[in-house]
């Protein structure tokens, strides 16, 4: 496994990028395609929201909140996605800090497993969401390789065993060519193309 000690500073390397990409994002841009097919940039916004709050959840061993939708996320950002996620994510960070939070098992979107592993999908998640609201809106998400391969790792094992039980939630792996970049890696595992772009004088 790739020599990352602290997965708690993992995940606020991912969210401090993912407020700074959602930072980025201007008013008109929020209808944008992006690479979740069917979703445009507010949806996935609204769905990083609500999976950040309901790992909160996790994080505490509380029940799942049956109202975050992950699968048609609800507006839950407004007119202020930045103050929003800001405030999730602090709620997250301080959930996974508390005492015992790592230790143990912890409720997960795909049952029960070990709370590192938990959180490790959480950082995963993160990631590859903010990489999609980057791409559509041609916003810089600037992922260091030590984050990269980390992330490669959680999700060589976390994406077949979600893809097993829920085959709609990813696509096939796209097989790129040699020499991409570790983040094309990781974006490939989910099933999206690393050279997606989008026409972004379309609208």
């Amino acid at each position: 496994m790739p020599n990352y000690p602290d997965p708690l500073r993992a995940l606020d390397l991912s969210q401090t990028r993912a407020a700074a990409v959602i930072a980025g994002v201007s008013r008109d841009q929020m209808f944008l395609p992006t690479p979740c097919d069917l979703w445009d940039v507010k949806d996935v916004i609204n769905k990083l929201v609500a999976s950040t709050r309901l790992f909160t959840g996790f994080g505490l061993r509380q029940p799942a909140d049956p109202s975050l939708d992950l699968i048609n996320p609800k507006d839950l950002i407004g007119d202020d996605p930045v103050g929003v996620y800001l405030s999730a994510a602090k709620e997250c960070r301080d959930a996974w800090r508390s005492p015992g939070a790592l230790d143990g098992l912890a409720t997960s979107t795909i049952g029960e497993a070990k709370a590192k592993a938990v959180l490790n999908a959480r950082i995963f998640d993160t990631t590859v969401l903010t990489w999609d609201i980057s791409q559509a809106c041609d916003v810089d998400h600037h992922i260091d390789e030590e984050q990269a391969d980390y992330v490669l790792f959680v999700a060589e094992r976390l994406v077949p065993a979600v893809r097993t039980q829920s085959p709609e939630r990813y696509k096939e792996e796209v097989i790129g060519e040699a020499g991409t970049t570790t983040v094309d890696k990781l974006i490939s595992v989910t099933g999206r193309n690393p050279d997606w772009k989008t026409n972004l004088k379309s609208n």
